[in-house]
């Protein structure tokens, strides 16, 4: 069967387009996804384009994992044939370790996660004497990542007028975090993507040869892009503007992390003979959702306009479950979960539950909790940041390089060996006057006998013990290089008395870590150690997420590009949805709306909108309104659960 074939004329038309730029308008549900795998199988297929000469973005590696595998079926192909298929973080770490050199790093770069970004940001405010209540670490880390993803120089975004004090000991911690990433060799999420733009925009013959590279370039969720984003896919296609992006302006919500809605809006503006092909059949939910969510969403005015149908049948009603109180509303939304499991007989991974705040959850969970039911908080405390994996994580890390002083630090008495605080702080002190890693300083103490002989001791077992892996992992899969860790350092030995709970949930997280390398080896059987951690670094709660049954509870910015068959949308009062601390910051009731929106089309056939009389607001009891959100939806469409219950 021909490719073309299994597309709606629609997305025939936005595969078979491949000459210029094409803004592709898809609907939530619309196979989006399926236009841009589509695309490349036909790329390769009939117009003989090489694989490795297409870039794909994706927002997560899950999602590009699946594209790659969706395609090499398509095309029957190996799946490790090489594809540029990558979120752009991906893609930028892997171009920027072939040219480190042009940009003043080494090939074996370290990759600042957010969480080591955060603690390299709370070591600058302590070397710097700033106090973090005059200063504090989240709202720093906010600043510099908004600085970067928007190119612009730290002196940019600051109000000097207002705050000059603050804004000038802003500059000297910015720039002095940037010289610790350097001195580190270290660059943060953000300094990926910038990097790479920063080499194309000055470097002319490297721009000249990826752009001729990527002779065709797909971006999916083009609503999501930043401006660095952007830059850098205006950059690749610059000379042959065969750019196909895909997005959704009613889906964008995450302006709070830097995402330009405007980049679609005024995709035309950049690319005036762009062809505009909108999706708007769709194929997950029932005409009843599509309806509710079609007339909420046209209240917006941001919007390029379409309207979703389906040749579905209608199904059933949204419900609405109406509480007296939060606690109430938990048991009563509880209540309809166990019978939709076992009187419907609906899977509780098909069960999704979402809210505005995460600190709705908790009731949620008490209540799942008393019926036995069990479940998982998406977005909450990641694998990957669970105090045993992040000690594991560290250690390899340590061995792909060993300058990497975040992890270095994380480590060095993890089990304890006798390198205690006050040595650590020496050797710190040390690398800082003298601008180089805390690896470098322990080697130098080492040479010059800087410490007390026992001291000293304690150090060259550490180093050797450090130089066996690195050896090891010259010639080893990194699942092997993982498990001697734990052997040579007596790990689980160190956790603690293995009957208790605690220790053997730990445990039981290590098994979970070497079968997720044993894993990500069946899919990369030729991956190095480095490549592992680059891609651990770059995962996100998406990524890590199995199929388990049981219910899901996630806020609805953790829901995007997720489905359920059933969706509990709870929390739907005026002080929570929309959010009145979003309001008052922003006055955008418009990402608000897309939200909802949002969290209405994740369900494939029931929806039930849950709210309650009275909540608790700042410690006192208050009467609330419901969320004006409600009345936005066709009230033809609304029923009482109690009607489903007794029907």
């Amino acid at each position: 069967m021909s490719l073309l074939e299994q597309l709606n004329p629609q997305q025939r038309e936005a595969v078979e387009y491949c000459d210029g730029p094409l803004l592709v308008i898809a609907g939530a549900g619309s196979g989006k996804t399926r236009v841009i795998t589509y695309k490349i199988a036909y790329l390769i297929r009939e117009l003989n384009i090489a694989p490795r000469r297409i870039f794909a973005a994706t927002f997560t590696n899950k999602a590009a994992g699946e594209m790659k595998r969706r395609v090499t079926s398509l095309l029957g192909l190996p799946y490790d044939t090489p594809m540029n298929i990558a979120t752009f973080h991906s893609l930028s770490a892997r171009i920027l370790r072939r040219e480190a050199k042009k940009i003043g790093i080494s090939n074996n770069f370290v990759i600042c996660d957010e969480k080591d970004q955060f603690a390299l940001i709370k070591a600058c405010l302590k070397e710097l004497n700033i106090s973090e209540k005059f200063m504090p670490p989240a709202h720093v880390q906010q600043l510099i990542n908004q600085i970067k993803m928007r190119m612009l120089n730290p002196d940019e975004i600051l109000d000097k007028r207002t705050h000059p004090k603050r804004g000038r000991i802003f500059l000297q911690l910015y720039h002095y975090y940037h010289r610790r990433l350097r001195d580190n060799d270290a660059l943060d999420f953000e300094d990926l993507i910038t990097e790479f733009v920063r080499l194309l925009r000055e470097d002319e013959n490297t721009r000249i040869y990826y752009q001729q590279l990527f002779s065709h370039v797909l971006v999916d969720e083009f609503q999501d892009t930043n401006y660095s984003q952007y830059e850098l896919i205006k950059l690749l296609v610059s000379g042959h503007n065969r750019v196909t992006v895909v997005g959704d302006e009613d889906q964008s919500i995450y302006s709070w992390r830097g995402a330009e809605l405007d980049n679609l809006l005024h995709f035309a503006d950049d690319f005036p003979d762009v062809k505009i092909v909108k999706l708007e059949q769709n194929y997950r939910s029932t005409a009843n959702i599509l309806q509710a969510a079609s007339t909420l969403i046209a209240n917006n005015t941001q919007r390029l306009g379409k309207w979703l149908w389906t040749d579905k049948h209608p199904g059933e009603p949204l419900y609405l479950i109406q509480a007296a109180d939060e606690v109430d509303e938990a048991k009563r939304v509880v209540k309809q979960i166990v019978r939709l499991h076992f009187q419907d007989r609906i899977p509780l991974k098909d069960i999704a539950l979402f809210f505005r705040q995460s600190s709705l959850s908790r009731l949620f969970e008490d209540q799942l909790r008393q019926e036995g039911l069990p479940y998982r908080v998406v977005g909450a405390i990641r694998f990957y940041d669970r105090a045993e994996i992040k000690d594991l994580i560290s250690y390899l890390r340590v061995v792909a390089n060993p300058h990497n002083t975040l992890s270095l630090q994380r480590i060095i008495n993890r089990p304890t060996r006798g390198i205690g605080e006050k040595t650590l702080n020496k050797l710190m002190q040390w690398a800082t006057e003298h601008h180089t890693s805390l690896y470098e300083a322990m080697v130098s103490a080492l040479d010059n006998q800087l410490l007390p002989e026992r001291t000293i001791n304690k150090i060259s077992d550490f180093l050797a013990l450090l130089h066996r892996w690195q050896r090891l992992a010259e010639h080893k899969k990194p699942d092997k290089v993982l498990e001697q860790i734990i052997e040579d350092t007596g790990y689980i030995e160190w956790l603690g008395d293995k009957t208790k709970l605690e220790v053997i949930s730990k445990i039981e997280n290590i098994d979970e870590l070497i079968f997720a390398v044993e894993e990500f080896l069946q899919e990369h059987p030729q991956a190095t150690l480095d490549e592992y951690l680059e891609a651990v670094s770059l995962s996100t709660y998406v990524d890590e997420m199995r199929d388990e049954d049981v219910v899901s509870l996630m806020t609805i910015h953790c829901a995007k590009g997720l489905e359920f068959r059933v969706v509990f949308l709870v929390g739907l009062d005026e002080p929570i949805f929309p959010s009145h601390r979003t309001l008052e910051e922003t006055g955008d009731i418009e990402e608000e709306r897309r939200l909802f929106y949002v969290g209405l089309t994740r369900s494939k056939e029931l929806i039930f909108l849950s709210r309650a009389n009275i909540r608790r607001i700042f410690g006192r009891k208050t009467l609330v309104l419901p969320s004006r959100f409600l009345k936005e939806l066709p009230q033809e469409l609304i029923v009482s659960y109690m009607d489903r219950i007794f029907a």
